[in-house]
This record gives structure tokens, sequence and C-alpha cells, in this order.
């Protein structure tokens, strides 16, 4: 499940100068991992060591459907003392991926990283995952936005608001339905149906 996280356009970071309207293709990673969702974290853990890379995709029957991170490992097996070839992919993974589009600024991506409070934010192209930006990606080219992606970041704790947050294209977490649009309610990414079932209304 791949989702475009719609942005807020509440902070001026016109002061950033030219150098942030660099397009997300520019910057991004095209090398992409993946691996099936039935595989457990020490076959996922191998892959990721092999390759270098500090994420990977999951899939099911060919669709994108979440993302590890080195931290969901640490976080979700080793500091629980579970042992990784004793837990699958699906039972780890983050969901769903936030997305955005190859031509977006490094300042848009920023600014729905610090948003999103992600370190790994996928490029979509052609209902494709393309390539990845990470944080390092951004501050490598635009240092002064290390400020921004902390400030962003502390302020998505400090307000903890999300009882309602819209997001683009993906499936109900309900009642599987593809649609256009989905709200997080409580954790879960829903229709307008669902979302009216839930007692919640625009």
């Amino acid at each position: 499940m791949v989702l475009n996280v719609q942005n807020d356009k509440e902070t001026d970071f016109s002061m950033m100068g030219g150098q942030n309207e660099i397009p997300a293709r520019e910057i991004m990673s095209k090398e992409i991992f993946d691996i099936d969702v039935a595989s457990n974290v020490l076959e996922v853990a191998r892959k990721m060591a092999e390759n270098d890379t500090g994420s990977i995709i999951v899939n099911e029957n060919g669709n994108n459907i979440g993302i590890i991170t080195e931290h969901d490992i640490i976080t979700k097996t080793v500091i629980k003392n579970i042992l990784p070839a004793e837990m699958t992919a699906r039972e780890i993974m983050s969901f769903p991926i936030i997305a955005t589009k190859p031509s977006t600024s490094i300042i848009d991506a920023a600014e729905m990283m610090a948003r999103s409070n992600i370190r790994r934010l996928a490029v979509m192209d052609n209902e494709q995952i393309v390539g990845m930006i990470t944080d390092r990606d951004i501050i490598a080219i635009a240092p002064g936005l290390n400020t921004i992606l902390e400030g962003l970041i502390e302020l998505h704790h400090e307000n903890d608001f999300h009882p309602k947050q819209e997001f683009g294209r993906g499936i109900c977490q309900r009642c599987g339905a593809l649609v256009e649009d989905l709200t997080d309610i409580n954790g879960l990414m829903l229709c307008e149906d669902c979302k009216e079932d839930e007692g919640y209304y625009d």
C-alpha cells in the first residue's frame, strides 16, 4: 500500500534559496530492494546487509505493501529479545508507504518527511516506486534544512495532532476498497464510508 501525502503549506521556506527547488529525482537513490512478505526477519536483515541498504520494500503478489527499516528490526525484534527467524516481514513492516513524485522539490520532500515523522521517503512514478530519498540525502544537498527538519519533527511531537489526517489514493484498512481519498482515524487508513461508520464526519 502506497500513499501520497497531501502537504500542509504552513511553513515559509522561501529563505532557503533556489537550491531547494532541486527535484526529488536528482537526489534519490535508484537502487530499490524488495522482499516477499512471508520472509522472516533474519532473511530481511541479511538481504539489507548484502545490499548495504537501510531499508527494504515488502511486496505481496507483486504489490508494494510496506517498508522495513533498520529501526523496525531493532525496535520490533532485538530490544524485545525476539529471534529474527521467528518473525515475518509482515509482522514488523511499517505501512502504508509514504511516497512523493519525482518532480517534488527537496524542500517539499523534507516537509513531508518531517510531518510524517519518517526518515525515508519513496519516490513513485506511474504506480511504481522508482527511488528512495533519506533525510541524509536532503541534508547533504541543503545543510540548512537540518534545522527545519528538526523543528518540524519537534512540532509534530508537541502537537500530537492526528485524530484525522487526510491522505491520497490507497486501500481502506477496514473494507479493503481501493479509493482516491483515505483518512487516518486512530491509526487506521479508512475510506469515507468506513470513516462515517466510525462516527467521524467532515
